[in-house]
């Protein structure tokens, strides 16, 4: 009698055990799938946020190209001042998505914290003059309703100075 480990009786003896890692194997192939699924699913969120934002863009640079404010159109704004709001509103914008994009893992995060120091000074006002202070509390304020909950209550911890102290 052959007793090979390779026979037909000595295989049957491992069945189980054969079953038992294919059903290990199979497991982990639908892990796996679900994670790549997820990550497209990220990436495909954050590149619809960056698209949406060059729109936005396109808007700001024809309103600047015009010689408006976006969302602001009667004002007393010389040429620069009309970048400089229209500048402010694509600096939220890009801060929004660089935000989206480190929550969802897309970052490096010293890219994130780079950035978000950037946010911060930006939102505190230091070192302007009122009238400047003034034209970006308002930027901010009328930006703040179109942009992300979460980002909202990130930027809005920082502090910043009362415009209304300034010269």
């Amino acid at each position: 009698m052959n007793k090979s480990i390779l026979s037909i009786n000595s295989l049957s003896k491992y069945s189980e055990l054969f079953q038992i890692v294919g059903v290990i194997g199979l497991i982990a192939s639908l892990i796996f799938v679900g994670i790549e699924l997820r990550q497209s699913q990220q990436i495909a969120l954050a590149e619809q946020q960056v698209e949406r934002t060059k729109a936005f863009v396109d808007v700001y640079n024809t309103a600047t190209n015009n010689g408006l404010a976006f969302m602001n159109f009667d004002n007393d704004y010389n040429k620069e001042e009309i970048f400089q709001v229209n500048f402010w509103h694509i600096f939220w914008n890009l801060s929004e998505t660089d935000y989206l994009k480190y929550r969802l893992g897309l970052m490096d995060e010293n890219i994130w914290q780079s950035r978000y120091a950037i946010m911060k000074r930006f939102k505190s006002r230091n070192n302007m003059t009122k009238r400047v202070c003034l034209m970006r509390e308002d930027v901010w304020n009328r930006k703040r309703n179109t942009l992300d909950t979460e980002f909202i209550n990130l930027i809005e911890m920082t502090p910043s100075i009362d415009c209304n102290e300034l010269k």
